[in-house]
């Protein structure tokens, strides 16, 4: 871990927990922060935190640049906030309850929650008025699907905003546990019904919410990289909401869907690098030191959705599967449960696994070309997963124990 690495952590404990710093502002190299802070999309949340002192030793034109970057993210904020209380509205309008995903119902648990950058506003409709809801926000100014076959979702844009509205949470793809994913599926099949309105947002009930934050970090963990902005977001839920009754009631929830290890050890990511008082989750404590601390080092070195790594890690999720025996195999896994989502007639007839994957990589090579999606790199991808399947393996998601 680089110096700058562990001066942004102790800002990032010091925003969220107020914990106390010892940082010399003389000796920071505020460029290298001021772009790790970005890379992690902390931009805001940082430059909030600093004191007076700091802010006078920083550099004019890095003060310049960084103040300009928080107050662009600010105005990118408000501008998300107000679109997401008219895309509600509009849906209620038409009787179309939807339940806010990650974003401002995360920010909702932040000391300052105007300072928790955003980036596209998440809904969660139930699947049979997916089609309507999307219907009714075309009707309103908004375009064309984007990737009308992702597996949970939908998104359409207006003005440089994107909506995605969701027939079911991110992440549950992840899993080829069958049995675990019918009953992840179940789980989140009352979730638009159970929903909670806090400060007027529709938002998850407080297991859901757990899961439907620990779900998506597995997903960018696997994927393109997970970052500090959303370590932090289960940082503050667990500050804020997890207390000991709920612990109670989610640890057997966790433990049934194989996610207990992970749980455990990412929480321990938050007490041991970003200042989470211990007493909020004492059981915690339980998880690897060495692996908490591999997993820090993972998230630094890919930053916010793999922004660091300038999309390198693009596809690496088919050579890092949990239940393969190696990279060969993981990737043999990986290709077929893709199909299976995206084409589930796959699953009831598996003859077509032998012309789907070129079907897919058609579909990857037009999207490749119309900007949406970046370079595969076999070879590169393969020399990287190893370590990434490791790290991956220990932490054991959806190995039931």
């Amino acid at each position: 871990m680089t110096k700058t690495e562990q001066i942004l952590l102790e800002l990032t404990g010091r925003a969220l927990f107020s914990a106390p710093t010892t940082i010399n502002p003389t000796t920071v190299d505020w460029e290298a922060l001021c772009q790790e802070a970005a890379d992690q999309a902390l931009t805001l949340l940082i430059w909030d935190t600093l004191t007076d002192e700091e802010l006078a030793a920083i550099p004019k034109n890095v003060a310049e640049k960084w103040e300009h970057s928080a107050m662009l993210c600010m105005a990118k904020n408000e501008e998300l906030l107000y679109e997401q209380e008219q895309v509600i509205q509009l849906l209620n309008n038409v009787n179309i309850p939807c339940v806010i995903l990650k974003g401002s119902s995360s920010a909702a648990y932040y000391p300052e929650p105007t300072l928790r950058t955003m980036g596209d506003i998440d809904l969660l409709v139930k699947p049979e008025q997916q089609m309507k809801a999307v219907e009714v926000l075309q009707a309103n100014g908004y375009g064309d699907i984007l990737d009308e076959s992702h597996h949970c979702h939908m998104t359409i844009h207006k003005d440089g905003i994107a909506v995605e509205v969701h027939k079911e949470p991110n992440g549950m793809f992840i899993t080829e546990n069958e049995a675990i994913g019918r009953k992840l599926h179940d789980f989140f099949t009352d979730a638009v019904d159970r929903r909670e309105i806090a400060d007027g947002l529709p938002i998850l009930a407080d297991e859901q919410q757990a899961l439907v934050l620990l779900l998506h970090k597995l997903e960018h963990f696997l994927t393109e990289g997970l970052g500090l902005r959303q370590i932090c977001d289960w940082a503050v839920f667990v500050d804020k909401r997890l207390t000991d009754k709920l612990w109670s009631s989610l640890k057997p929830i966790l433990s049934d869907f194989g996610l207990l290890t992970f749980t455990n050890v990412i929480t321990r990511v938050c007490i041991d690098y970003l200042n989470l008082p211990q007493g909020k989750a004492p059981w915690a404590m339980e998880a690897d030191k060495g692996l908490a601390e591999e997993t820090m080092e993972q998230i630094l070195a890919e930053g916010n959705f793999g922004r660091k790594s300038n999309d390198e890690n693009y596809g690496i999720l088919y050579f890092t599967n949990v239940n393969a025996s190696n990279r060969a195999t993981s990737f043999l896994k990986v290709l077929a449960s893709h199909c299976k989502i995206h084409w589930p007639l796959c699953g009831k007839y598996p003859i077509l696994l032998l012309v789907a994957p070129f079907v897919a990589y058609a579909k990857y090579l037009k999207l490749r070309k119309e900007g949406k999606r970046a370079e595969i790199k076999p070879m590169s991808l393969y020399r990287k997963a190893g370590a990434k399947q490791r790290l991956y393996k220990e932490l054991k998601p959806f190995v039931v124990e």
